[in-house]
């Protein structure tokens, strides 16, 4: 069970939502553009849904709020979530990929 995510999406909340630990919260930093009412509806009803709650991120973090964000990354609390590797030479696959939908977490370019 996760403790923390970070949606950077905000397409699939209720999906992270249900395996978060007792007490755990997701850190919302963006809505699903394509369906905004949606997305703000879903974080509005995460309140009253016992202690897996949304929060959002504010757009200008202060200091101390990206200091707590790191080290919660160094702790290794929270960590991306990597659904494939593309060398440069297949970006074109990497992007047909996010095309089609269906990701379950970044793909990455790989440069070197």
């Amino acid at each position: 069970m996760r403790e923390q995510a970070v949606d950077t999406a905000g397409t699939e909340q209720d999906r992270f939502r249900t395996p978060l630990a007792p007490g755990g919260r997701i850190v919302a930093v963006t809505i699903d553009i394509s369906r905004p009412l949606a997305g703000l509806a879903t974080i509005l009803a995460s309140t009253g849904h016992g202690s897996a709650r949304i929060r959002v991120f504010s757009g200008n973090p202060d200091t101390e709020l990206l200091t707590e964000l790191t080290r919660h990354a160094e702790n290794g609390d929270i960590a991306p979530v990597v659904d494939t590797v593309h060398p440069l030479d297949s970006i074109a696959d990497a992007h047909r990929a996010l095309e089609a939908g269906g990701i379950r977490g970044k793909h990455v370019i790989q440069i070197t």
